[in-house]
């Protein structure tokens, strides 16, 4: 399988279900208490190591129980941990995430020692003979760990790497500068479709076909669309629209669900799938995703995807 390498954040997440959202100084009483590994970039990496690629990380966390924890989980699940450093200032990023009935989540964070990664942190050997990059949003969020990514980033397209991007609904606002710079150099975009206006400053009425044009017309080869109308998921190229339904299933929880579509793309373009044949695994990914409880290390594995996709 391919060589992939990702940056991004590293973060313990403890999830708690809530009956009910309390209003500003009540209390919700959880009726269920989770730990786990999480963080966008590493549930996608989880899920990519799963599927037997060579995941190599490029991150950050404390000298804290957390962070040998994370490193401990990450290691267990096949990922190179060799450029993950441990940071002496600033604690392993903790999310406290609340899950609705309804399987919709919350999240709250400190980004802890994953705003520290610098440029420094960036290892050209950790993207040698690697296929693809991969980089997580949240890494543009602040100045120190955005010089890191576009260090990676400039690695990459000097390597002829493809660059994949996964923008997590939520922080397009803050991050769009950012993105609109790094265009040119972008093989893969993943995105919701409520992002894209914000994303290229319109208007939130303007035609989704036009935004993608403007993502084309900018250099970027793939758009790859996480809902369409709530009904489908879609892949754009020059050239070419290519989509697949979603998949009806029972949702238990939402986290991790677009990481695991990501990695589903990634793994679509690195063993050459078609678009329509990207689409649908990136679907079945983030199908199975919303089926259990959490991410991390329930991300789901190459086989269970391809037995869920066989059984329709």
């Amino acid at each position: 399988m391919a060589a992939i390498v990702l940056l991004g954040d590293i973060n313990i997440d403890l999830v708690l279900a809530i009956p009910a959202y309390p209003g500003e100084g009540g209390e919700a009483i959880a009726t269920g208490q989770t730990a786990m590994i999480g963080g966008s970039a590493t549930n996608t990496a989880i899920a990519l190591a799963k599927a037997g690629h060579d995941c190599r990380f490029i991150g950050r966390v404390g000298v804290d129980s957390w962070g040998h924890e994370a490193l401990s989980e990450l290691t267990a699940t096949g990922i190179s941990t060799r450029w993950i450093g441990r940071d002496d200032r600033e604690p392993t990023q903790i999310n406290v995430i609340t899950v609705s009935p309804a399987g919709e989540r919350t999240m709250f964070a400190y980004r802890g020692a994953n705003a520290r990664l610098s440029a420094a942190d960036v290892d050209p050997a950790a993207l040698a003979d690697a296929q693809l990059f991969h980089l997580s949003g949240y890494a543009l969020l602040q100045p120190r760990q955005t010089e890191a990514a576009l260090a990676a980033i400039d690695l990459a397209v000097g390597a002829d790497i493809y660059v994949t991007l996964d923008i997590p609904g939520g922080v397009v606002a803050a991050i769009a500068a950012q993105v609109r710079a790094l265009l040119p150099r972008i093989d893969t975009i993943v995105l919701g479709s409520a992002d894209l206006p914000g994303l290229l400053e319109q208007p939130k009425e303007t035609d989704e076909k036009k935004l993608i044009g403007m993502l084309l017309e900018s250099g970027v080869r793939r758009v790859a669309v996480k809902g369409s109308g709530g009904t489908a998921s879609v892949l754009y190229q020059v050239g070419s629209t290519d989509s697949a339904p979603w998949f009806p299933v029972e949702v238990v929880d939402t986290i991790g669900a677009g990481d695991a579509f990501a990695a589903g793309h990634i793994h679509g373009r690195v063993t050459g799938l078609s678009g329509p044949d990207c689409c649908r695994l990136a679907n079945a990914y983030g199908a199975l995703a919303v089926t259990r409880k959490g991410a991390g290390r329930a991300m789901p594995s190459r086989d269970e995807v391809f037995a869920f996709l066989a059984g329709r």
